[in-house]
């Protein structure tokens, strides 16, 4: 569960965001309660579409808020993905949150935030949009963590009424992620193959 000062940022950053039209899709573990996974979080985690020549004056329009870079460059590469880490102090807190902006520059990404559903998550006064179960558990798989691997069987387990089981295997072909999504598959459901590995 997120706690209060998290939400706080959260807050922050998505209410900055939206005044700047940058389109945005919570993701990581503030996410996972959308989803009914509750567990402890202290970052957020945002996928944002914005264009590469348009990233300095999303930055500065941070900073003016309050959201200052981690290090510098801010910009961190993570294989193909671009990551933008900041902090943000919520007022009379003391203390800094870790805000973690993935750039949504694959067509994958800009997929997943096209398909990301409006929600209010629990203790949080606004609506957010939150990436689908789907697009969590094929993040999850990608960052393949013993944490993120639980996580995504977790979700697979809870939510299979409502999986778009046809996107999660086209996709996971795609990322190339089929054989973790399979292994994940017979850990939320023992003894069952993933549905596509059935003869």
């Amino acid at each position: 569960m997120a706690g209060n000062v998290v939400l706080g940022a959260l807050r922050h950053l998505w209410l900055t965001l939206q005044g700047m039209n940058v389109p945005a899709a919570v993701m990581g573990g503030i996410a996972l309660s959308a989803w009914e996974h509750v567990r402890a979080t202290r970052d957020v985690d945002l996928l944002i579409g914005v264009e590469s020549g348009d990233l300095d004056s999303l930055l500065q329009q941070l900073r003016s808020a309050g959201v200052r870079p981690k290090r510098e460059p801010p910009t961190v590469a993570l294989g193909k993905l671009r990551m933008v880490q900041l902090l943000y102090e919520p007022p009379e807190t003391f203390v800094d949150v870790q805000v973690d902006l993935l750039l949504a520059d694959s067509e994958y990404h800009r997929g997943a935030l096209a398909r990301s559903v409006a929600m209010r998550l629990p203790d949080l006064d606004c609506d957010v949009f939150v990436l689908t179960v789907e697009d969590l558990v094929l993040h999850k798989l990608i960052a393949g963590r013993i944490v993120d691997r639980a996580d995504a069987a977790t979700l697979l387990r809870i939510n299979r009424d409502r999986l778009d089981l046809g996107y999660l295997l086209a996709w996971a072909a795609s990322l190339q992620v089929t054989t973790e999504l399979a292994e994940i598959w017979a850990e939320a459901f023992p003894g069952e193959q993933l549905p596509a590995t059935r003869p």
